[in-house]
């Protein structure tokens, strides 16, 4: 028995034997008494609650019977191994006890690890689904909550001085907060920013813990009931954004939370950015950039709505600018603008800017909803007499109904008169030189079989206009222009030939002529083993809602067969997209880079391509030519070029004259400019001999 003692009593597992009837312990080898002490004379169910039945083991005979157990006394799990012996001459059982509490905490380390991996995967499943990003967020944080047990998920975004709730879920019986948590001030999470700007999560295990230290931080999380707070960063490029939380989760979920939004962050992130993205695209889409005023987009939104909840007493009052065209042709651009915003801010000053629309170059609507007749008529009355001490004239129709049942009815009505007041303003004008010229050298346009002619007579040319590196200034691009040489070989400016072809529908001939000559130049330039850069050819919304307009483009490619990224589409931004979206995406499916041209110059309606998906955004000219004297100007381009770069898009400014608006453009991000200060349009033999 000496012998067997000296090797159990050597053995790091823990032996005892007990008495199979009584089961008071009869030995414990020295590993046992060092983690439980002395044990001899105690019973097993005292030393190990919860211990097997010993009936059942009597039935072992020979077997050995093995299972886990944890004891509460040490903290830790065993391996028990069981066996019926015979000691001192009376059976007895025989346990011998291996600690197996690493290995269990390594195996539930690892179960937990798999389980998180499982829901993190399952997670980037759902924010690939086809669903919008507001809704892939909102059920983003349903699966974060339930599978974090906790009462509350939250988005916040944060601008420095205020945060706003943008997204919410709630466990059931949790009353939402999203409404009590818009706007808010930023100051209540000053203690999180400094560890929100290392990376880190904030945790909260007793809302206790800040009482004393951050009495606002306290107060706002009692006010909610969140006993127990984890908050992660979410970031832009290094910049803070906003932040993700949840509250009261069990404590053995923190470390858990802390690690999923380590992880989910930069997904949550990019989906913050997309919805902001898309707030300010909406925003930008319904103002108009040159007077503040709602533009076109907003006005038809509004007469949707208006349409099925218009109150007793409806007023509309519908205005065009008299002789716009002809402050632009004689004193230029800048005028035409701020004769525009002058009458835009003499009609906020009289009806209010919210349902005050510039729905066209010159065109201005004020809807009156809720107004008495007498009230509406005196509003016109006082506008007409502040006319009068201005140096521009408004033509104006309005329309008043008691019961507005048709909306759009009673703008049509509105919009006849101020046509027929439009027509008696210029029955008393003298005929300008400009509109003589247009009648009498581009009557040829009004037909097709005519303009072709011209065509033929190799009247229009193509010429190129250079484009260049903002950063660089290295040679990167061109755009081609069409030009139309007179009768006394004077260049013609497209403005002057360009709308009338609009209104005769004969812009198309124009199109495809320049788009030919451009791919039967690029395909020449390559055989020539010369270094091509892609060439931006300008399309008419009219060209695109052609019968066949695209068999048409890719006859015309067949022939030349160049590589399609040498040939940029540019179509110009507009309030009707109509059907043009639907065609432009079937140019992207044929290979074809898509650009909007002259953006900001009347519509800011970047919102409606925003499922385009186009390649480049094209900075009007009259905005670039702003963007130094302007801050609204510098504003917009600013946000311009940020939702641009975060959405994959290049941006070109145009008109670019001087250095000082060169620095601005490079410090906003403008990937690319053209303009006078670099380079004018040419021939296509000057070009190619200068740049080619």
């Amino acid at each position: 028995m000496a012998d067997i003692y000296g090797i159990l009593d050597a053995l790091s597992e823990l032996v005892y034997i007990s008495d199979i009837e009584t089961h008071k312990i009869l030995y414990m080898n020295n590993a046992g008494q060092k983690v439980l002490g002395n044990c001899i004379g105690k019973t097993r169910s005292e030393v190990f609650p919860k211990a097997k039945d010993m009936f059942r083991l009597k039935d072992l005979g020979e077997e050995c019977y093995s299972y886990k157990r944890t004891n509460k006394a040490t903290g830790k799990t065993y391996m028990v191994r069981d066996k019926l012996v015979v000691w001192n001459e009376r059976k007895a059982l025989l346990e011998i006890v291996f600690d197996i509490t690493e290995e269990e905490r390594t195996k539930h380390d690892l179960e937990v690890r798999l389980e998180n991996e499982h829901f993190l995967v399952s997670c980037i499943i759902e924010m690939h689904r086809n669903n919008s990003f507001d809704k892939t967020l909102n059920s983003l944080l349903k699966m974060i909550g339930k599978f974090l047990e906790a009462d509350r998920v939250y988005v916040f975004d944060y601008n420095g001085t205020a945060m706003n709730n943008i997204c919410e879920w709630c466990a059931d019986g949790v009353k939402p907060e999203i409404d009590n948590m818009q706007n808010m001030d930023a100051h209540i999470i000053d203690r999180w920013i400094e560890s929100f700007r290392e990376g880190l999560s904030v945790i909260v295990g007793d809302t206790e813990e800040v009482r004393n230290s951050s009495p606002s931080e306290y107060k706002e999380m009692m006010r909610r009931g969140a006993n127990r707070v984890v908050a992660s960063p979410l970031d832009n490029n290094g910049t803070l954004i906003g932040y993700i939380g949840i509250d009261n989760p069990p404590k053995e979920k923190i470390s858990e939370s802390e690690l999923l939004f380590a992880t989910l962050g930069y997904f949550i992130a990019s989906a913050l950015i997309s919805i902001n993205n898309e707030k300010r695209l909406i925003e930008m889409s319904y103002i108009d950039t040159l007077t503040g005023l709602n533009n076109r987009n907003r006005f038809i939104r509004d007469t949707e709505e208006m349409a099925g909840s218009v109150a007793e007493g409806f007023g509309v009052l519908y205005m065009d600018m008299n002789g716009l065209k002809r402050i632009n042709d004689k004193k230029g651009h800048n005028s035409g603008d701020r004769a525009l915003k002058e009458i835009a801010g003499v009609i906020v000053d009289i009806f209010g800017s919210e349902h005050t629309y510039r729905v066209g170059g010159d065109e201005f609507v004020v809807l009156c909803n809720g107004v008495k007749e007498a009230d509406f008529l005196l509003s016109i009355e006082k506008l007409d007499k502040r006319f009068v001490q201005l140096e521009h004239t408004c033509a104006m129709g309005y329309q008043y109904a008691e019961k507005a049942y048709d909306v759009n009815e009673i703008v049509r009505m509105a919009d006849e008169k101020m046509y027929l007041d439009k027509k008696y303003f210029y029955r008393n004008q003298k005929e300008s030189s400009r509109y003589r010229f247009c009648n009498d050298t581009f009557a040829a346009i009004s037909t097709p079989d005519l303009l072709k002619k011209l065509i033929n007579e190799e009247r229009f040319v193509i010429w190129f206009q250079p484009r260049f590196s903002a950063q660089t200034k290295e040679f990167c691009g061109s755009e081609a222009l069409i030009r139309f040489f007179d009768e006394d070989d004077v260049i013609v400016s497209p403005m002057d030939f360009i709308p009338e072809m609009e209104d005769n529908e004969t812009i198309h001939l124009i199109d495809f002529y320049v788009f030919r000559h451009v791919c039967e130049y690029i395909s020449g330039w390559i055989k020539a083993g010369k270094a091509v850069k892609p060439v931006s050819v300008n399309m008419s919304h009219m060209t695109l809602l052609k019968p066949n307009f695209i068999e048409n483009i890719m006859d015309i490619w067949y022939d030349y067969n160049i590589p399609k990224e040498l040939v940029i589409i540019e179509v110009a931004e507009e309030q009707e997209k109509g059907k043009v979206v639907d065609v432009l995406m079937e140019l992207k499916k044929c290979g074809f880079k898509i650009a909007i041209d002259n953006f900001g110059s009347k519509y800011a309606d970047l919102y409606l391509f925003a499922d385009l998906k186009f390649d480049i955004l094209k900075l009007d000219g009259d905005m670039v030519y702003k963007i130094e004297t302007d801050k609204k100007a510098h504003m917009l381009s600013t946000s311009i070029a940020q939702i641009c770069h975060s959405e994959d898009i290049k941006i070109v400014a145009e008109g670019v004259e001087n250095e000082k608006v060169l620095e601005i453009l490079r410090g906003i991000g403008c990937d690319e400019v053209q303009g006078y200060l670099f380079d004018k349009p040419m021939s296509w033999n000057r070009f190619e001999e200068k740049y080619l």
